[in-house]
Parts: structure tokens; sequence; C-alpha cells
């Protein structure tokens, strides 16, 4: 059975890992309500996401992530798979979840700098976690010095999340703190001779070990931290894509650190993989047989009614081999409200042709504004959603 959602209202944010924006169920007396009271708020719609409370409090590194990761797919990935992440670790039910309130913009910043015993030397810190200017390096077949032109920073950023407890109606108590490491295998080595700038990229097992080695780093400087002192800390590892890749990185080693513990005792793997679809390279068929051939079936279903349309980005995201969720956009320009409807009539005619057993979610945009969405959860029925009408 077909379900058609018309918002006539512009909806103002678009949660890029839930179609359906939150609708908390606060009764109305709040709105008049002491600014400062704690409101929880309904998770009845975000189940798959930790609970929130009113009034948010923003992180004081809030926006710092855009000036040390350029590539948009990796600045909302990194956040929502720590988030999920966390999950196994800190239960939805028992805990909510704020932005990071203990690692400050210019500590995030100290700890991002090239590690120095001289802090008046140029731009390195004492704090820094990344390699120090003017040392060697060895990735693979390659050993080159880093000089002042910073070409090599394998610790591109720093993300925290707080999971809390809420005690009575005015303050939160602080359970437990996630950090994400967000990794760059990527670097540059200059050819002398002719001035010409090749890059290179780390494989898996050297950034990683590069970054395990600063988590171990990291944790003195956390645990410096007052509030995060004996907390249980959760550390994951991100390995970033290329800046101008379509799909995201991901996820690829966590460790659990016990409450008041100062050192890291081992890691587990993280087994999760995205691709682009169509995959050419077929390396997608050693998860699963058929989504390569499905994608390309719905796409020229939906290219042969409607050929104008402009652009199709679709990324199959994989948890221990198995496909977790689909993601796909579409840039369309429709010049009637009929060929809008038969457009996303067709989308959800052609979405039931994939696999049950993981989420599908197809979002629909211009230039200028998002569309709409069509959303079959696993097992589930296709929801459309049509916005900005």
């Amino acid at each position: 059975m077909k379900k058609l959602n018309y918002l006539f209202l512009i909806v103002p944010l678009f949660l890029s890992a839930c179609f359906q924006p939150p609708t908390p169920n606060v009764a109305e007396a709040i709105q008049n309500a002491d600014p400062n009271l704690i409101v929880p708020l309904s998770n009845d719609v975000t189940n798959a996401y930790f609970r929130t409370a009113l009034p948010f409090v923003a992180s004081p590194s809030r926006g710092l992530i855009y000036e040390h990761i350029r590539n948009r797919a990796d600045i909302g990935q990194v956040e929502m798979s720590l988030m999920r992440i966390a999950t196994d670790y800190f239960d939805p039910d028992t805990y909510y979840i704020r932005e990071g309130q203990h690692l400050t913009r210019e500590l995030v910043s100290d700890l991002l700098r090239h590690h120095s015993l001289e802090p008046e030397y140029g731009f390195e810190s004492i704090s820094g976690l990344n390699p120090p200017l003017g040392s060697t390096h060895t990735f693979g077949e390659a050993t080159f010095e880093s000089t002042a032109d910073d070409r090599i920073r394998p610790l591109a950023y720093i993300l925290e999340q707080n999971f809390v407890t809420l005690v009575d109606t005015d303050d939160f108590q602080l359970e437990g703190v996630a950090i994400a490491m967000a990794l760059n295998p990527f670097y540059w080595e200059v050819d002398q001779s002719i001035g010409f700038e090749y890059d290179h990229q780390m494989e898996d097992e050297e950034i990683l070990a590069i970054g395990k080695e600063m988590a171990a780093n990291l944790l003195p400087h956390l645990r410096a931290q007052e509030p995060l002192s004996n907390v249980p800390i959760l550390i994951g590892l991100y390995i970033l894509r290329a800046d101008r890749d379509v799909i995201p990185g991901r996820f690829a080693s966590v460790t659990h650190i016990e409450p008041g513990r100062p050192f890291i005792e081992g890691w587990t793997t993280i087994n999760e993989r995205h691709f682009s679809l169509p995959d050419h390279s077929n390396a997608i068929l050693t998860y699963d047989v058929n989504l390569n051939d499905e994608f390309i079936a719905f796409r020229d279903a939906v290219v042969n009614y409607f050929p104008h349309t402009h652009g199709i980005v679709s990324r199959a995201h994989l948890v221990d081999g198995n496909v977790y969720r689909l993601s796909i956009t579409f840039n369309m320009n429709f010049l009637g409200a009929t060929e809008k409807v038969s457009f996303f009539q067709l989308l959800e005619q052609n979405v039931i042709n994939f696999s049950r057993e993981y989420d599908v979610r197809i979002i629909v945009r211009n230039l200028e504004t998002l569309l709409g969405a069509v959303n079959r959860p696993p097992g589930g029925e296709a929801f459309i959603h049509l916005l900005d009408w």
C-alpha cells in the first residue's frame, strides 16, 4: 500500500541520515518555561539514535571540522557513524547524547598541530599529535622528510560526543565520552629535480598503526580534563576518503577504555565499507552478488521514463559484510506538479525490487532545494515525502 505525505511548508532542516525530521512531543506549556530547564525530547521518530534534551548546547569546537576535513561526505559520516558505533557501548535507552563539551576549539587545534619540544618554533606544539616537522617518515616504500610545507598530517580532526544522564530537571551527569580520530592517509612528495608533486596513499594498516600510536598519546590529554578523568572513553579510528570522492570514509578500529584507566589495552576491528554504484570494479560482488545489477535495473527504469535526469549518485554502506543501507540521490528539474508526483510514484514502484534486508533511502533535489525523499526501511513499506510544494 502506498503512503504519500504532502508537506506544504518548506522544511528548514533535513537530516541526511533521517528522511523524516524529528517531531518531538513537547507540551505547549514548555514554550514559556524557564530556558534553563532541561526538557527531554521524544525519541519516537528517531528511535535509531540517542535521545537529546533542551536546551541544546553547542560544542565549543563547533564548525571547526569544516576547516580540517574537505570531503563533505566525510563530515556527516564521521559523526553519524560514531553515534551508531557508540550504541554498542552506551545504551540509547539509558543515556542522552550531547555535542562534546570538553575539547575546546583551542585544544583541538593544538592537538592537530605537529609535535615539537620547542613550543616557540613555528606552528608546532608540545601537545601536537601529528609528526614533527623536519622528521623522517617511512610509508611503504617511500621515505622522505617532512618540511614546513606540511605535506604529512595523518591526524586531520578530533570529534567528541558526550553521553549523559539527567539529574533532576536542571543538570546532566557525564557518563561517557566517544572520540573520533579522523585519519588522513594521503600525503605528498616533491621531486626537487623537476619541481613536480606526487601524491601517495598509505595502506590501511599503515595509517591505522599511526592512528593507534596517536590515540595512545591523546588519552593522557583526555584524562587531564577533569570531567573525563574517571569516565569510560570510546575512541574510534576513521579513515578519510579523498577530498572530491563521492563516497565517505569509514571507521576501521575502535577501543573502549574503562573509567580512570590511563592506557589502551587493545583494539577491535570494525568491518564496514562504502561502494559507489554502479561499481565497475565489481568488488562489491564479494559481498552482494545482486546489488550492482539491481541498482542498474532501477536506474535504467527511471531514466527510461525521465531521460532529463541530470545526475544520479548512489552509494552502498556495508557493515560486517552485509548491506546496511543503500542511498541514492537524483538531481531533477520538474516543470509541473503532475510530473513530480509521477516521478515519485515511479520510484516507489521500483524500490521494491531491492532486497528487503536493508534500508533504502532516496533523495530527489535540484540545484537549489530538496524536493522530496523515499524511504524503504528493512522489511517495511516505502514512504514518499514531498517537500517544498
